[in-house]
C-alpha cells in the first residue's frame, strides 16, 4: 500500500471515529431528555395522589380514637404501602431544597428504572438504613457531590408525611465496595444516597442523619 492510499485510509477512518462519537454524543443527549421527560411526568403524577392519600387519611372522624378495631400499626403505619403508576411501585418522593431537585422514588431498583426515577437500592425509611441511588443524568443526581455538610434532604412518603434528614458526610466509594456502603446503617448514619462518577468505577455517596 502507498504513503497515499495509507494516508487516505487513516483520514477515512478518524473520520468514522468522529462521527461514531458524536452519534453517541447525540444518543446520550436525547436519552438523558427522555428520561427527564419521563421523570417529571411521574413526579407530577405521584406529588398528585400523594397529596390526595394525605388528604383521605386527614379526613378521619375525630371519634376514631375511641374505636378498638383501629390500632397504632394501622395502615397509615404500612411503611411497605406504594403508590402504582405505569406498571412502577413508588415508595414516596426526595428533594434537595438547596439544590431545587425532587425526584420519585421507586420501591426496589433496576435499571429500567432508574431511566425514569431515583430507586430504593436497599433498606428502609423506617429501619433508619435506607439507601437510595440515581444515574448521574443531567436533572437526575448529577449534582448530588454539590450537598454540603448540614445542608436538609426530605423524603415524603406516599402517606405525605415529610421526614427530614441532615447531610453529615460525603465520600467516594469504589463501585465494587457494596459493604462499605451499606455498612453504619441505622448506627452511623439514616439515610444513604449515591450515583456513579462518570468512569462508573466509583460511587459519590453522601450520608445523612434523621433530624
Amino acid at each position: 500500500m502507498t504513503k497515499k492510499k495509507l494516508g487516505l485510509l487513516l483520514i477515512i477512518m478518524g473520520i468514522m471515529l468522529i462521527a461514531a462519537a458524536l452519534s453517541l454524543n447525540y444518543y446520550n443527549y436525547f436519552h438523558e431528555k427522555q428520561s427527564n421527560k419521563r421523570m417529571e411526568a411521574v413526579l407530577s403524577d405521584l406529588k398528585t395522589q400523594i397529596s390526595d392519600s394525605a388528604g383521605d387519611s386527614d379526613s378521619s372522624s375525630p371519634f376514631d380514637i375511641f374505636d378498638d378495631s383501629r390500632s397504632m400499626d394501622s395502615e397509615i403505619d404500612d411503611p411497605d404501602k406504594d403508590i402504582v403508576l405505569d406498571g412502577n411501585s413508588y415508595i414516596g418522593l426526595i428533594s434537595f431544597p438547596t439544590l431545587g431537585q425532587e425526584f420519585p422514588v421507586t420501591r426496589g431498583w433496576s435499571y429500567a428504572a432508574m431511566n425514569t426515577a431515583a430507586c430504593q437500592y436497599s433498606g428502609r425509611r423506617v429501619d433508619n438504613d435506607l439507601i437510595i441511588c440515581a444515574h448521574n443524568y443531567t436533572g437526575f443526581f448529577d449534582k448530588l457531590d454539590k450537598l454540603s455538610s448540614g445542608d436538609e434532604v426530605i423524603f415524603t412518603d406516599v402517606y405525605g408525611r415529610e421526614f427530614n434528614y441532615t447531610v453529615t458526610n460525603s465520600e467516594l466509594l469504589s463501585g465494587w465496595d457494596s459493604p462499605s456502603l451499606i455498612k453504619g446503617g441505622g448506627s452511623d448514619w439514616d439515610l444513604t444516597l449515591f450515583t456513579c462518577t462518570w468512569s462508573g468505577y466509583s460511587r459519590v455517596t453522601v450520608r445523612l442523619v434523621y433530624s
